[in-house]
């Protein structure tokens, strides 16, 4: 890959008027949101999602917020559907003498830290063949509160103290494969995207989601000053492979996501659609090397 050029992702909803995911035109399409409502996500997909495809994303999503950042939001105030439910204290985990202990502290002062699961790059850069499964480690940071060791300062007794983080690492990679789609369909609508490997990864009839998904170790291409997230949908040059950066709480500046949702629809690379800044990309499709 020679460089990337990026597409904005606009905050304005677009019409899709089928569902992205399997193609479905009857019955009921639902608005999609690219990253979670309950993230505070800003964009939105309308008439973009059919009841059942809904429920299988709704599902992934919904065990990622609740296991890995039920914290996080409880503190940060994010949006809820349930505000009348947010608890005014959190649980921290404590070991004392050898008993695990839970001990239930206010909000103002509980350590919040940022679970952020850790990925090899994806796949498709390291290995010959498809990579069944997800690798997964977690890193944590420091949001706001005290730290935990200034935390432990109030149980002297306490050999280990910390915070709960039960997550499954595939949910977390299908959420972000379906954050990078919804936010290149935004940036591109539908057109690009005949033949992209992503749709079975987000439904899970594929895999081999790390071959598609991974952390991205270079200079992160979104920045930090920006909104609470940052998306950016870029494109091989040369050629047409679209990559989709996703940094989730990049205004705290945590890890990066890479998402490759593959080469797109030569029709629509021959269209007026495609954006004029990758029109020079059309002429030959280079193989896929990790930014950075």
């Amino acid at each position: 890959m020679i460089g990337l050029v990026d597409t904005k992702v606009s905050l304005n909803g677009r019409e899709v008027g089928e569902c992205i995911y399997c193609g479905a035109r009857d019955g009921p399409l639902g608005t999609e949101h690219a990253v979670p409502y309950g993230l505070n996500g800003p964009w939105t997909l309308r008439r973009a999602s059919c009841e059942t495809c809904a429920k299988t994303t709704h599902r992934f999503e919904r065990d990622v917020m609740r296991c890995l950042w039920p914290d996080v939001r409880n503190v940060l105030a994010m949006q809820s559907r349930r505000r009348d439910k947010r608890s005014p204290t959190l649980p921290l985990v404590l070991l004392r003498n050898g008993v695990k202990e839970v001990v239930q502290v206010p909000r103002t002062q509980y350590p919040t830290y940022l679970a952020t699961p850790l990925f090899p790059p994806p796949g498709i850069f390291w290995s010959g063949k498809p990579v069944r499964g997800v690798f997964a480690n977690i890193e944590m940071m420091h949001l706001c509160g005290p730290t935990f060791q200034q935390a432990s300062k109030d149980y002297p007794a306490a050999t280990f103290l910390g915070a709960r983080a039960n997550f499954s690492a595939e949910d977390f990679a299908r959420t972000v494969a379906k954050i990078g789609f919804c936010a290149a369909v935004s940036a591109l609508g539908l057109g690009p995207f005949t033949y992209t490997p992503i749709r079975k990864v987000i439904l899970g009839s594929d895999p081999c989601i790390s071959y598609w998904v991974g952390s991205c170790w270079g200079e992160p291409v979104n920045g930090v000053r920006g909104g609470l997230h940052e998306i950016r949908v870029m494109c091989s040059q040369p050629g047409s492979q679209i990559h989709v950066f996703v940094r989730l709480f990049a205004q705290f500046g945590a890890r990066e996501y890479h998402v490759l949702l593959g080469s797109a629809d030569p029709q629509f690379v021959a269209s007026s659609a495609w954006p004029s800044v990758w029109r020079q990309n059309q002429s030959s499709d280079g193989s896929p090397e990790c930014p950075g």
